[in-house]
């Protein structure tokens, strides 16, 4: 079955060939022609009810814009979403810019001439200001039409009220930013908190007299202000969700250098990619690194006035790769024996957490430690 519109193209493109015929048309064949343009009247009746239940229905409206005759037409919808009964008011552009938001006014005149001037489709969503407790936004879409000398012929263009889908998407932003202010002040109090357990470990070894109760309880201190710093970020962060390992990192090796007692000058050096992790990648990466800078701090520049730490984090296909060097003397001759010690441990254990690999290798010139996991 053929549709509506082929259908009366094909009766009025019949009715037109029998019209221009030069021969002289018969009472028969003319009340024929009535006949058949009246069938393609209703057809075309039918089709225009169509069109407009299909806009009431949608709360989608057309209007058309004839620039040379300055002629503008608006279908019954459009009549509705601004406001009116159709037909009630005579189209104007003025009138349509009167019910404009003036927050909206200039960004739609601007959006049109340039959609007009450069023959792209126009496409904007604005708000109407129909009265002072009514506000609509309205999506508008429009294509162009020039003559053969470019000029501008005729627009035609859709409204359509999406006011509902705005306004819960404003409420959803609204929420989701009550959520991303939470979490924040969550990560906040974490981070006080843990400031809190530092500062009581800290008054705790100031009491002790044991060199290695003292030495525990600082690299205790020292793990804790580790994953304060992960919290500290985040709240500082407008992602809420992933941390700059190597910004992390940086920042923990910086404070481990300039907190720890040392009689050596060490520079810290970073190249490291941009690479984001969640916490629960980033915690893990944290505390190893925590690790391994302290110990480089301790052990790596003893007797030397100086000493470079470089770190390096690096990312390819998913594969992260963690690089802590140092120019020290080296692995002492024990490390084996010394796995057994809680850094070690803690390495071996947060490695597997994260299911990766971890390396360490020494010269004379110093000690590289890596890392090397998938990214989740």
């Amino acid at each position: 079955m053929k549709s509506l519109q082929s259908q009366i193209q094909q009766n009025l493109s019949q009715l037109i060939q029998q019209l221009e015929t030069e021969k002289r048309l018969s009472v028969k064949e003319q009340q024929e022609i009535l006949k058949q343009l009246r069938k393609t009247m209703g057809y075309f009746q039918t089709l225009h009810r169509w069109i407009e239940a299909a806009q009431k229905i949608s709360d989608f409206g057309s209007w058309e814009h004839y620039h040379q005759k300055g002629e503008l037409f608006w279908s019954e919808e459009t009549y509705r979403i601004f406001g009116f009964e159709p037909y009630s008011v005579t189209p104007s552009f003025e009138l349509f810019m009167e019910l404009v938001h003036p927050e909206d006014r200039d960004q739609i005149e601007k959006a049109y001439e340039k959609s007009l001037k450069s023959n792209e489709l126009y496409h904007q969503v604005y708000r109407l200001q129909i009265n002072e407790d009514t506000t609509k936004y309205v999506e508008a879409h429009a294509v162009h039409f020039y003559d053969e000398d470019g000029t501008p012929e005729l627009t035609i263009g859709t409204n359509q009220n999406v006011t509902e889908r705005e306004l819960e998407k404003k409420q959803l932003t609204e929420s989701l930013d009550n959520k991303n202010t939470l979490l924040q002040e969550t990560h906040h109090r974490v981070k006080n908190n843990l400031a809190v357990v530092a500062g009581m470990l800290q008054l705790q070894w100031l009491q002790e007299d044991d060199p290695e109760v003292i030495k525990s309880l600082r690299e205790s201190t020292n793990r804790i202000k580790a994953v304060a710093g992960i919290h500290q970020q985040l709240y500082q962060s407008d992602n809420l969700e992933n941390v700059a390992l190597g910004d992390n990192i940086a920042t923990l090796a910086s404070d481990l250098i300039s907190t720890m007692e040392t009689d050596t000058q060490i520079r810290l050096e970073s190249e490291s990619d941009t690479v984001y992790l969640d916490i629960t990648q980033t915690l893990p990466c944290s505390l190893i690194a925590n690790e391994v800078v302290t110990n480089a701090i301790k052990h790596a520049f003893e007797g030397r006035e100086k000493g470079h730490i470089t770190l390096r984090v690096k990312e390819d296909n998913g594969k992260v790769r963690l690089s802590i060097s140092d120019d020290g003397v080296g692995l002492p001759d024990d490390f084996e024996d010394r796995k057994g010690s809680l850094g070690m441990n803690l390495i071996e254990t947060l490695s597997n957490q994260l299911g990766g690999k971890y390396d360490f290798s020494s010269t004379n010139q110093g000690t590289t430690f890596t890392l090397g996991f998938q990214k989740d």
